[in-house]
C-alpha cells in the first residue's frame, strides 16, 4: 500500500479542513465555466472521504467545507450580471454569506467540537442546496 499524504503519527492526532463548494454537493445549473469548476470541486469531495477513511485510524480527522456565494470582491463584481440575479434568487436566505461565516466554520471543523465529523461536507450557503 502506498503511503498517503504525511502524517505526523507521533501526534497521533490533528485536523484538515479542504474547501469544495456547494457546487461540490450539487450539480451546476448553470453555464460553461461553472461546469469544470463543479467537476473539480466535486472531486474535492472524493478525496476528502478517501483521505478522511485513510487517516482516520492515525488520529487524524479531515473534512471539508462547502461555501455558498460569499461577498468577495469577485463576486460582488459580477453581481450585476444577469447569471448571479438568477443565481441568488435560488440562496432562500435572500444575501451572500461573509468571509467570517465560512472563517468560523472552517474553525469548528479543525476544532474538538467537530471531533467526530470524518469524510464530511460542511455545508454553508444560505440555503441554496436546500431547494
Amino acid at each position: 500500500m502506498l503511503k498517503q499524504d504525511p502524517v505526523d503519527e507521533r501526534q497521533g492526532r490533528g485536523s484538515i479542513v479542504n474547501v469544495a463548494s456547494m457546487l461540490g454537493i450539487v450539480g451546476a445549473a448553470i453555464k460553461a465555466p461553472a461546469v469544470a469548476y463543479s467537476a473539480s470541486k466535486h472531486a474535492v469531495m472524493g478525496l476528502t472521504k478517501t483521505d478522511a477513511s485513510l487517516n482516520a485510524p492515525l488520529g487524524v480527522r479531515i473534512n471539508a467545507l462547502c461555501p455558498g456565494y460569499v461577498a468577495t470582491p469577485l463576486l460582488v463584481a459580477s453581481a450585476a450580471n444577469e447569471m448571479m440575479e438568477s443565481e441568488m434568487a435560488k440562496v432562500p436566505i435572500g444575501r451572500y454569506g461573509y468571509m467570517e461565516e465560512i472563517a468560523d466554520a472552517a474553525v469548528f471543523l479543525a476544532s474538538p467540537m467537530a471531533s467526530f465529523m470524518v469524510g464530511a461536507g460542511l455545508i454553508v450557503d444560505g440555503g441554496y442546496t436546500a431547494t
